[in-house]
C-alpha cells in the first residue's frame, strides 16, 4: 500500500508520468526514491496553450454542472424543508434590509449562508422570484465542486484527463448535488470544505506554492474559509479546531513559516468576530426570545453513560451513510487516509492532511447528531452533516481506484467493508431493519437508502448495505479490468464505461430524490400556499398568527409574507392583539366550527377565508 499512497500528490516519478500519458491508467510505483519525491504545484508543467485549454474545459464543466442543478430544481417554487429554509431565507432578507420574523426557541440558522444569497433580495421582494434566484446562486456555488475536485485530484497525482473525470463524478454525487435544490447551508458546505482543505494544504506544504506570497495568501485563505464555515454552521467549529492544529504544527516544525501562522491567527480572529456579530444581528432580528442551545444538548447527552453510547451509535449511523451515499467509493478513500496516517515513511504534508480529514470527519460524526434535538430523531443517520467529507473521500477513493495496485485496492475495500457492516448492524439495532422514506422529512433524510432499495415507503437497511457492497465490487471489477488492458481501445472503452456507470448511478439517484422528495414536499407545502393565494392577504397588512395555527402552516409564511414581520399571539391566554393588526390567522379545531379557533374574537372581526381540510381560518378587521 505504501508504494502507491506515498506517490499520491507526486508527478516527478516515472509511474506518475505514465498516468499523465494515459490519463487514468493505474500505476504500481516500484522505486523507493518516490518516497522522497516532493509534489509540484497542481498546475505545474505543460505549455501555456495546454493550461488555457484546461481552464476552458473546467469552465465549461462548471457551467454544465450549474445547468444540471438549475434544471433539477426548476419545479420548486417555495421552501420545503422547514424551518431550515425559511430561517435562512428570512435571515437573508434581514441582511438585505427587510423585515425579520419570530422563530424563537428554534435552532440558530447562522448568517454565513444567508450572506451568500442576500443578492436575491437586491432586485425583488417577490417570494417566488427570490426562491428561484436563490436556487440559481446555489447552483453556481455548488458546481464549484468540479474545479476544486480537479485541483485535489491533480495534487493526488492524477493526470489532467483522469482528474477531470473523477472531479466530474464527484460533482454528481448526491451529497454535493441534491442539497443545491434547497435554500440551505448544505448546498455550499461541500465547496467550503474542499476549498478549505486545498488552501490548508498549500499553506502546509511550500512545494505547492509558487512563492512565499502565495503561501501567506493560502494561510489567510484557510483562516477565512474556516471562520466562514464557523459562521455558516456549527460544523465550522471543527474546521476552526483543525486550523489551529495545523498552525500549531507549522509553529513547531516549520520555523520559516511562523509569520504565516500569525497572519492566519489574526485573520481567523477578525473573521470569527465578524461572523459572531453577523449571527448576533440575525439572532436579535429572527430569534428575539432566544434560540435552542446545541452545546447544551451535547452536554446533556454526554452527561450519562447511556447518552454517550447513544452518541456513538449516532456516529456509526453517520459513517454508515458516508460509505453508502458515495456508492462505497468514499469508504476506500477513508481507509486510504487512515493508512497514510500510520505510515512514517510518507511525506509529512500528506500524513497531516490525511489526519486532518479523518479527524474532522470523526468529530463531525460524533458532535453533529449529538446536538440534534429530541424531535429530530430521523436525522441522526442523515448524510447531510458529512456531505463535505463524503465528496472529499469520494475523490480520494476515485484516485485509489485509478492509481493503486489491485492488492492495495482490495485491502482498502476489505477494511472499509468491515466497519460499514458493523455500522449497518448498529443502525439496525438502533432503529430497526428498515428506515422510513415517506413523507417529506423521512425521504429527505433517508433518500439514498430509498434509491438503493427502490422503496419510498420503508427502505431495508440490510438491503441498502448489500447493494452498496455489490456496487463497490463492481467498481473494483472495473479497476481490475483497467489493469488488464492498460492501453489502447480496450482501456479507453473500460475507462469510459467506468465513468458512465458511476455518473449514471449518481444522476439516477438525484433524479429519484428530486422526484420523490421534492414532489412530496411540494404537495405538503401546497396547503400553506393556498392560504397565501386565497386573496385575503395584501401588502400593507399587519398579520398576527394565533398559536392554534399549525406549525407547518405558520412557519412558511415568515418567508412568504415579505412586507412585514408576522406577530405571534395566544388567544387562549387572553393575550391582546399586537398594535395595528389588520389580519389574524387561526387554526380550525377538528370537529368544531371555524369560529372555535378564536372564540373570543373582538367585535368588528369577521372570517374572510378558511380551509377546513388544511386547518386554517383568516379573520379581518372591519
Amino acid at each position: 500500500m505504501a508504494r502507491v499512497l506515498i506517490t499520491l500528490g507526486t508527478r516527478g516519478d516515472a509511474g506518475a508520468a505514465a498516468v499523465e500519458a494515459r490519463g487514468s491508467a493505474p500505476v504500481a510505483t516500484r522505486t523507493p526514491r518516490a518516497i522522497r519525491t516532493r509534489p509540484r504545484a497542481a498546475g505545474a508543467g505543460g505549455s501555456g496553450s495546454t493550461g488555457r485549454l484546461w481552464v476552458i474545459l473546467l469552465t465549461l464543466g462548471w457551467l454544465v454542472q450549474t445547468g444540471l442543478r438549475v434544471w433539477f430544481g426548476r419545479e420548486q417554487f417555495m421552501p420545503l424543508a422547514h424551518p431550515d429554509e425559511t430561517a435562512y431565507l428570512v435571515a437573508a432578507r434581514v441582511l438585505a434590509g427587510g423585515p425579520g420574523a419570530d422563530l424563537s426557541h428554534s435552532t440558530l440558522y447562522q448568517g454565513g449562508y444567508p450572506l451568500l444569497i442576500t443578492p436575491a433580495y437586491w432586485f425583488t421582494s417577490n417570494p417566488s422570484t427570490v426562491y428561484h434566484a436563490v436556487l440559481v446562486i446555489n447552483a453556481l456555488l455548488s458546481a464549484l465542486v468540479l474545479p476544486l475536485g480537479y485541483l485535489a485530484c491533480r495534487r493526488l497525482g492524477l493526470g489532467r484527463p483522469a482528474a477531470y473525470v473523477v472531479a466530474t463524478l464527484g460533482a454528481l454525487v448526491p451529497a454535493g448535488f441534491f442539497y443545491s435544490e434547497y435554500a440551505m447551508a448544505d448546498a455550499v458546505f461541500p465547496v467550503v470544505t474542499l476549498a478549505w482543505l486545498l488552501t490548508t494544504h498549500t499553506w502546509l506544504d511550500p512545494s505547492t506554492a509558487s512563492s512565499a506570497r502565495v503561501r501567506y495568501a493560502a494561510a489567510v485563505g484557510s483562516a477565512v474559509l474556516a471562520a466562514f464555515a464557523y459562521a455558516t454552521h456549527s460544523r465550522g467549529l471543527v474546521m476552526l479546531a483543525g486550523l489551529a492544529a495545523v498552525g500549531a504544527f507549522i509553529l513547531w516544525r516549520q520555523a520559516a513559516a511562523r509569520l504565516s501562522v500569525l497572519a492566519a491567527a489574526l485573520t481567523a480572529v477578525v473573521t470569527v468576530a465578524v461572523g459572531w456579530s453577523l449571527n448576533h444581528h440575525i439572532s436579535l432580528a429572527v430569534y428575539p426570545r432566544g434560540t435552542r442551545s446545541l452545546s447544551g444538548q451535547i452536554r446533556h447527552r454526554l452527561s450519562s453513560v447511556n447518552g454517550t453510547i447513544h452518541v456513538l451509535e449516532m456516529a456509526a449511523g453517520q459513517l454508515w451513510r458516508l460509505v453508502l451515499d458515495s456508492w462505497g467509493i468514499a469508504g476506500i478513500g477513508l481507509v486510504a487516509a487512515l493508512l497514510v496516517i500510520v505510515r512514517r515513511d510518507i511525506r509529512s504534508d500528506l500524513r497531516i492532511m490525511a489526519a486532518l480529514s479523518v479527524a474532522v470527519t470523526t468529530v463531525i460524526a460524533c458532535t453533529a447528531p449529538a446536538a440534534l434535538p429530541h424531535d429530530q430523531s430521523m436525522a441522526w443517520a442523515s448524510g447531510r452533516y458529512l456531505d463535505g467529507m463524503i465528496i472529499v473521500f469520494f475523490l480520494v477513493g476515485g484516485v485509489i481506484l485509478l492509481r493503486a495496485r489491485m492488492r492495495d485496492i482490495l485491502v482498502c475495500a476489505a477494511v472499509s467493508a468491515g466497519p460499514f457492516l458493523l455500522a449497518a448492524v448498529t443502525v439496525t439495532v438502533y432503529i430497526g431493519t428498515s428506515v422510513p422514506t415517506n413523507p417529506f422529512g423521512a425521504g429527505f433524510n433517508f433518500a439514498e437508502p430509498a434509491v438503493l432499495t427502490m422503496n419510498w415507503t420503508r427502505a431495508s437497511v440490510p438491503l441498502a448495505t448489500a447493494v452498496t457492497l455489490v456496487m463497490l465490487a463492481a467498481w473494483i471489477g472495473f479497476a481490475a479490468l483497467l489493469r488488464r488492458w492498460r492501453t489502447g481501445v480496450p482501456f479507453a472503452a473500460l475507462a469510459a464505461a467506468f465513468g458512465v456507470c458511476v455518473a449514471a448511478v449518481s444522476l439516477v439517484a438525484v433524479a429519484q430524490m428530486t422526484s420523490h422528495v421534492s414532489r412530496a414536499g411540494s404537495s405538503n407545502a401546497q396547503a400553506s400556499r393556498t392560504l397565501m393565494d386565497a386573496g385575503t392577504l395584501r401588502p400593507g397588512d399587519r398579520i398576527a398568527v394565533a398559536s392554534s395555527l399549525s406549525w407547518m402552516m405558520a412557519i412558511p409564511q415568515a418567508f412568504e409574507v415579505s412586507w412585514t414581520e408576522i406577530e405571534p399571539f395566544k388567544p387562549s391566554h387572553h393575550q391582546p392583539l399586537p398594535p395595528g393588526t389588520t389580519v389574524v390567522e387561526t387554526g380550525w379545531p377538528a370537529g368544531q366550527p371555524a369560529e372555535a379557533g378564536w372564540p373570543k374574537a373582538p367585535a368588528g372581526w369577521r372570517i374572510v377565508a378558511s380551509d377546513q381540510k388544511a386547518g386554517w381560518v383568516v379573520w379581518r378587521k372591519g
